[in-house]
């Protein structure tokens, strides 16, 4: 095969979209964070009620190793200044496997239908093939947005020539209603299960990489943007549990967060498991039922109503039925859609 290079096609110069009305585009800046969140926010209650984005997790995007925001970033800004749409297109920065670009942002819902979303995705996806034509490397490449299930953002990805490919399945288990607690099993010998400390934060890292490289679009996670996300505000290392060997090494591992902004829009409190995993050399052990259901006691203990989790639900490790057998139930469901390049 050729490389990216020779393979997609690119505009050498990109502008911004041209005027809707009177809104204007600009490249975003951190000061825009308190409005890209209010859209966030506002789009949420539309598309996704049970939703509540986090403040941190555009600082997160907008922080991504080698995301530049005067090119890579989008807002629709009124007459008198107020934003009411974003667009934040990244380029994964690490790419063993395939070069991905993922495009995100949203249209302040009283403002939709003028075209807005339209302009700015075409912006995303032209400004997404520049960063692949770049990649000199014979990889797969891909154009991925990923929005709840029916949302005019899919549509919208639809017209622009990105489809379907994976499906993703909201879970939670409300404690109220799971099965009673049982015993944890016993562990191996010569293992330790433990919460997670400030000290496990690049082993979990590893581990997170080794753990996901057979998962469908993953590719390594690099140090800085690992440690921002496990030192956020929301983190909750203290929830988080690992599994570790004689040596140190993280053998299975939950990352957990609880943002209490989030709480009112699910109904209840709650934790949610962002990573589960297990690195491949030990699997077969029952390290993951194990190391799940630890952090599910601790959530618990914690004082926290209901454990979500979001599982890909053509997960190769058979995760959905290991959450299912735990209390977990099936709820919503968001879509990634692609175009591969």
């Amino acid at each position: 095969m050729a490389t990216l290079r020779e393979r997609v096609t690119a505009p050498a110069h990109l502008e911004l979209p041209t005027p809707v009305g009177d809104l204007t585009f600009r490249p975003a800046t951190m000061a825009d964070l308190p409005a890209v969140h209010d859209i966030a926010v506002e789009s949420a209650a539309v598309d996704e009620p049970h939703a509540h984005p986090s403040t941190e997790d555009f600082a997160h995007r907008l922080s991504t190793e080698g995301l530049d925001p005067a090119r890579d970033t989008a807002v629709g800004v009124d007459a008198d200044g107020r934003v009411h749409a974003y667009a934040v297109v990244i380029a994964v920065p690490s790419r063993d496997t395939a070069a991905r670009v993922l495009v995100a942002g949203s249209v302040r819902p009283g403002h939709r239908g003028r075209g807005i979303g339209r302009r700015l995705l075409a912006w995303q996806t032209a400004r997404a093939r520049q960063h692949l034509a770049a990649v000199d490397e014979d990889l797969p490449g891909a154009i991925d947005l990923t929005a709840p299930q029916g949302s005019s953002a899919l549509a919208l990805g639809a017209r622009a020539g990105l489809h379907p490919v994976r499906y993703w399945v909201d879970m939670q288990v409300v404690f109220d209603d799971a099965p009673e607690r049982q015993p944890l099993p016993a562990l191996p010998d010569g293992l330790v299960l433990r919460a997670a400390t400030a000290d496990d934060v690049e082993g979990m890292r590893q581990a997170k990489n080794d753990a996901f490289r057979d998962h469908w679009g993953s590719q390594p996670m690099l140090a800085a943007d690992w440690h921002g996300y496990l030192t956020a505000e929301k983190s909750r290392l203290d929830l988080s549990r690992v599994v570790v060997d004689e040596q140190g090494d993280v053998l299975a591992f939950t990352v957990v967060e609880s943002d209490r902004g989030a709480f009112a829009a699910r109904g209840r409190s709650f934790a949610y498991l962002h990573w589960v995993g297990v690195v491949r050399r030990a699997r077969g052990r029952g390290l993951a039922p194990l190391v799940l259901a630890a952090t599910l006691d601790a959530v618990r203990d914690a004082g926290l109503s209901a454990a979500v989790l979001d599982v890909d639900s053509e997960n190769p490790s058979g995760a959905v039925g290991l959450y299912e057998r735990l209390g977990f139930v099936a709820g919503t469901v968001s879509v990634t859609a692609s175009t591969a390049l």
